[in-house]
């Protein structure tokens, strides 16, 4: 197995992340333009957003989060040479949980299955990350 494989499951997570900045860009644009919310607003991000912004907003900035500790991960399996089938299975599983998330956010937006989809992620991320830790005594 070649290590550069566990690189390859944070390129469809880094899509999600610039289209997610492209969908903020636009609901942006439409909350100006609309004078649904005020320019000040954006200086401190306090006051009266519309939900469809707020909403926005936040699914850009959950890629600031999480997901650093994915892309740390998968370097540190490369950089270590320490890849294995399992290190795969995870790093995809993850990747696809992490785009259901992002899909439902992106469509329906229903919490009960949106939850469910991150705790999954979350859950498969640290049996990643236990897997790298233990590896590495």
């Amino acid at each position: 197995m070649k290590d550069i494989q566990i690189i390859y499951p944070i390129l469809p997570i880094i899509g999600f992340h610039f289209y997610s900045h492209i969908h903020l860009s636009i609901n942006t644009y439409k909350a100006i333009k609309s004078r649904d919310v005020k320019y000040r607003f954006f200086k401190v991000y306090e006051g009266n957003a519309p939900n469809y912004l707020k909403a926005a907003r936040d699914h850009y900035k959950n890629f600031s989060e999480q997901p650093i500790l994915f892309y740390i991960l998968c370097v540190l399996l490369y950089v270590t040479e320490n890849v294995n089938t399992m290190d795969i299975f995870l790093a995809w599983s993850y990747t696809g949980f992490k785009s259901l998330h992002s899909i439902i956010r992106f469509t329906t937006n229903y919490v009960p299955y949106r939850a469910r989809a991150f705790y999954i992620g979350s859950i498969v991320l640290c049996a990643g990350w236990t897997r790298f830790a233990i590896s590495l005594f």
